[in-house]
């Protein structure tokens, strides 16, 4: 079957969600829930189910946790952020990854790098959005790639049947760099816990110098040289949310990060967006049309094409 390298990753990053055991064990329950919320799968009912991806996560909780199973809901939400994201994306040039050096480009990777003198520091970067160019590459077969790498060598797609995914990638940032996206999203389970570390985050990605000897990026790449740049924080929160107001300072210390503070509920102004949100704020240049647009046209695929997302 003909798939496109964009097309590829999404599916590599998704299977990647379902190999980890925590995600893996909450599914058949997030499962019968989303079904519920969607059960003719329209573009609406996909797309909001950004309204609801607190009332999913929160259907496997359990009273009495213990740190561990605090750490393990984590990442579990984390991949259902990254699940409902790339779902919205189908056929469209942005793929999210929860972090992972077999999927993320170098060239990406280095971009984010943050340079305290001699000391290599990334960010707490739980999922990764790039949004590739409208390049031929990126919309033919990924096996008729022809690309070559930084140092001028032709980079084969193949090596026997394993496809080359990160040499290709490595490859195709590298020439594209400056026509890229990178947007970071953090997600936490907990608000209040968490709310300084984007705040604070999102300053040293935004300045454009400091005093002290501190850099962004490596290697020849910086997010300062590529189209566009974001960092968002998206939160359940586990938090009683009754207790949540403009003037709160978890609300405030995000409230004017680059990419926007979202949680996995409607809209609630001045507080926090809903997630489905952030696509048209931040990961909607990857197509022409909008989102709803492509969710219609790919959906039909999703018992062939897309199965890989178990809906």
């Amino acid at each position: 079957m003909s798939q496109t390298i964009i097309e590829y990753l999404r599916e590599q990053s998704v299977n990647n969600l379902f190999a980890a055991g925590g995600f893996c064990n909450n599914w058949n329950t997030w499962q019968s829930v989303i079904q519920n919320l969607a059960p003719s799968k329209t573009a609406r009912q996909i797309l909001n189910l950004g309204d609801n991806l607190s009332n999913i996560f929160s259907s496997t909780r359990s009273a009495g946790r213990t740190q561990s199973d605090v750490s393990g809901g984590g990442a579990s939400w984390e991949a259902l952020v990254c699940w409902y994201l790339n779902l919205c994306l189908i056929g469209r040039r942005t793929v999210v990854i929860k972090h992972s050096k077999k999927l993320i480009p170098n060239p990406v990777s280095d971009a984010i790098t943050v340079n305290y003198a001699n000391f290599v520091s990334n960010t707490e970067s739980d999922l990764i959005a790039i949004t590739f160019p409208h390049k031929d590459e990126y919309i033919i077969d990924k096996d008729l790639i022809n690309i070559f790498d930084a140092d001028g060598n032709n980079v084969a797609p193949k090596t026997g049947t394993r496809y080359n995914l990160i040499q290709v990638l490595d490859a195709l940032t590298h020439r594209d760099f400056s026509n890229i996206e990178i947007h970071i999203i953090q997600c936490k389970t907990n608000w209040n816990d968490n709310a300084q570390i984007p705040m604070l985050w999102d300053m040293i990605y935004s300045a454009n110098n400091f005093r002290n000897n501190i850099t962004v990026g490596r290697n020849g790449y910086s997010i300062h040289n590529i189209l566009r740049f974001t960092y968002s924080f998206v939160t359940v929160p586990t938090v009683d949310i009754t207790k949540i107001k403009a003037t709160s300072t978890c609300v405030k210390r995000v409230s004017n990060i680059s990419g926007g503070n979202y949680w996995g509920r409607p809209t609630r102004s001045n507080i926090a967006s809903s997630v489905k949100e952030m696509l048209a704020r931040n990961l909607a240049s990857g197509h022409t049309s909008n989102h709803l647009t492509t969710l219609n046209s790919e959906l039909p695929k999703l018992s062939n094409e897309y199965n890989y997302f178990k809906l």
